[in-house]
């Protein structure tokens, strides 16, 4: 029987730096990597039914350090909570190829699940 938590691999996303997306001293706009983060949340869930609103909610930011210009990213998921009323996927982003201190920023994003809502109806 297929769950949620088999249905979802672990996904994997890779964006470069680029000019058009740093400030001026060469570093990652955050909304730029926000933006990367929840869009790719959505990408991750978008085809389960389960879920009563594919928008995510951000639960917990945690920016560890700058991406600088050039820098390949890699964003991975993680169900980090799964219970009948919520889903919570856990976003992490890392530069490709640093072998020191490679995670620059965790997210959770919260999902409610289609069950708990139509129970609260």
């Amino acid at each position: 029987m297929k769950t949620l938590e088999n249905l979802i691999a672990t996904p994997k996303k890779r964006f470069t730096v680029t000019p058009n997306t740093t400030n001026n001293n060469n570093a990652l706009l955050s909304n730029i990597l926000y933006s990367e983060m929840e869009h790719f949340s959505k990408e991750v869930i978008l085809k389960k039914t389960v879920l009563a609103h594919p928008t995510p909610r951000l639960y917990k930011l945690q920016i560890l350090k700058n991406a600088y210009l050039n820098d390949n990213l890699s964003l991975t998921s993680q169900i980090k909570k799964l219970n009948q009323s919520e889903l919570q996927l856990l976003i992490v982003v890392e530069i490709e190829n640093n072998d020191e201190d490679a995670i620059i920023c965790k997210a959770i994003f919260k999902f409610p699940l289609k069950n708990q809502v139509s129970e609260a109806c």
